[in-house]
């Protein structure tokens, strides 16, 4: 008697990946399979990789989530289009696999044999195709791979969690501003006295300080993460850990200088804690039950960056009474140095024309 073998799909591409990773990490008894690189950056066509047992080259999965999200089919274009960036992989391939979560075609499938053929005449990689309906028998021949899809899916159905930046992305582009003045040296203008203007100086300077004139820097990137409970079930007691991973200079609360303080931390309802040495960052919220589909928005915090281009990974652990998660955000940094040209005067005449380039600083504005 025929069983017949039916799975749902995962719920998203990268849900897809990470069941390839288990799979076939299963049928080449790899454990040492990994994802390639992170989203944003180039791959060359593979997005996990592995040498199997008893192997002495690299295997390369490239992961097509159809369908579902995407609402595009696999196109024969797409195939060769992939197969030319994986031959820039390094090391060569041995194999690349094609897994998608769309349906069988027999046309594409014809498609994958021929080009597989000629790929090894060439003397480049195999090519191989898994489509759905292939990679469930797969999953039902593999027992701890089923047990790790089944028990997730019941798992999810009841627990589950979505973790994003404020904006619903994964993804956050950051432009923070920073300053590098040039100071140039001119003679010395000398000036009338006038007594009137004394008076002036020392009202107009004791208005300031005692103005509500606050300054925000904004060389401070601000990060703000939102969860929200998909599953069924309520969860409880949570607080998110987040640790950083690429160059972070510093981690602050505020983004002002003599802030009206320190009423936002008395109304607060989260608790902040932040251990800069670590990058890392630990939030525990004052809201006790998250359910079903309700989000809730974590306390927004502070990062300094170095003042060129960089690349971040938030990686993020959920923890509660009855359920844990944990996933990965990206950051991509690309500051903006203003440059200003300032005047200073002297009262030496060998000084005049010297200019002096100062090490770029923070960005500030007033505010009132």
């Amino acid at each position: 008697m025929q069983i017949s073998k039916s799975l749902p799909k995962p719920q998203n591409w990268q849900d897809f990946e990470t069941l390839c990773k288990k799979l076939w990490g299963e049928i080449w008894s790899c454990p040492e399979i990994k994802k390639n690189g992170r989203q944003g950056q180039a791959q060359n066509g593979v997005d996990v990789c592995g040498m199997p047992k008893g192997e002495t080259g690299y295997y390369g999965i490239q992961c097509k989530g159809k369908d579902e999200y995407t609402g595009k089919n696999f196109t024969i274009k797409e195939i060769d289009g992939e197969i030319e960036k994986a031959k820039s992989f390094i090391p060569a391939l041995k194999k690349l696999y094609f897994a998608t979560t769309a349906e069988k075609d027999s046309k594409i499938e014809e498609y994958v044999r021929k080009t597989n053929l000629k790929n090894i005449k060439d003397g480049f990689f195999e090519v191989h195709l898994y489509c759905w309906g292939d990679i469930v028998d797969l999953i039902f021949e593999n027992q701890d791979t089923y047990n790790y899809y089944v028990n997730s899916l019941n798992f999810k159905d009841n627990y589950s969690a979505e973790v994003k930046f404020i904006d619903n992305s994964d993804v956050l582009e950051l432009s923070p501003k920073f300053r590098k003045d040039t100071i140039i040296k001119v003679g010395k203008t000398i000036e009338r006295y006038n007594p009137r203007s004394n008076v002036l100086d020392l009202l107009g300077a004791s208005l300031i300080s005692g103005s509500s004139t606050e300054k925000i820097n904004l060389s401070l990137n601000k990060i703000q993460l939102k969860i929200k409970n998909t599953g069924k079930k309520d969860i409880t007691n949570f607080k998110i850990i987040i640790e950083f991973d690429g160059d972070i200079v510093d981690i602050l609360e505020e983004n002002i200088d003599n802030v009206r303080i320190n009423m936002k931390k008395i109304i607060s309802q989260s608790n902040l804690k932040i251990k800069k040495e670590e990058k890392r960052i630990e939030i525990i919220s004052s809201k006790k039950i998250l359910v079903g589909d309700e989000e809730y928005f974590f306390e927004k915090f502070y990062i300094k960056t170095p003042p060129n281009k960089t690349d971040l990974n938030l990686n993020w652990r959920l923890l509660s009474s009855n359920f844990k998660a944990e996933g990965v955000l990206f950051i991509n940094v690309d500051p903006e140095v203003i440059m200003k040209e300032l005047k200073s005067e002297t009262q030496y005449y060998h000084e005049i024309g010297i200019t002096i380039q100062k090490e770029i600083e923070d960005y500030w504005e007033y505010t009132s």
